[in-house]
């Protein structure tokens, strides 16, 4: 585990940035379309922080850790249901972490800029258009792009193939201990920060090799 310094800065050509909880504080609009699913299908609703802690997980995982046992076969209609509600509110509550743009302005045609998401393509793409970073990136791998989700290093390895970047040169940026294992099952650098969903011990447990409080440290490092 080290902090970000001005000692240790990487020879970078491509930063992968997870979305929920490094780019975006999205969880009030998961939140709130989670628990629209569980009124519709007869199931307690989750407290805030219970679904918040979640977050990172796929849609699937996240909503069969709330439903009822005797729901949970429904999973597949279900599924359907959220994502038509999550898509139609994604951006009521949604915003970017301070210094999230900032951050892209400085590294914007000295690095490519890429995206590995949990979340689905049409949720992620009006996310980013309406609080307008889409244009910065130069590649976008959402769960409708790939067959196994995280920590399996599938969206990653899309990311080092379309972009044509080394592992060595490539970071990736998350929250979770969940992201800190992708990167390292696709041997890229890993960043976390702690301003995220993602318990701040599990993450130090997880031993990437950056730890940030604030966005924009990444500057410091690449």
């Amino acid at each position: 585990m080290i902090r970000a310094t001005r000692d240790n800065k990487l020879k970078c050509e491509t930063v992968v940035f997870d979305l929920d909880g490094v780019l975006i504080d999205s969880s009030r609009d998961i939140a709130d379309a989670v628990n629209c699913v569980l009124k519709i299908y007869n199931c307690e609703n989750k407290d805030y922080y219970y679904i918040r802690e979640r977050i990172g997980d796929s849609t699937k995982d996240i909503l069969l850790q709330c439903l009822k046992d005797d729901k949970k076969h429904l999973i597949d209609q279900i599924l359907v249901k959220y994502k038509e509600l999550y898509h139609h509110n994604c951006t009521k509550q949604t915003t970017l972490y301070p210094g999230v743009k900032e951050v892209f302005q400085s590294l914007v045609g000295n690095v490519n800029i890429a995206l590995a998401t949990s979340k689905e393509r049409d949720a992620t793409e009006k996310i980013l258009e309406e609080l307008g970073v889409k244009e910065y990136f130069d590649m976008i791998v959402t769960s409708d792009d790939v067959a196994h989700c995280k920590p399996d290093p599938e969206c990653i390895l899309k990311i080092l193939e379309g972009l044509q970047s080394r592992r060595e040169a490539t970071i990736l940026v998350g929250d979770t201990p969940r992201d800190v294992l992708t990167g390292k099952n696709a041997g890229v650098k890993t960043c976390a920060v702690l301003y995220g969903y993602g318990n701040s011990e599990d993450i130090k447990k997880a031993k990437p090799d950056f730890i940030l409080s604030d966005i924009r440290e990444l500057l410091k490092i690449i």
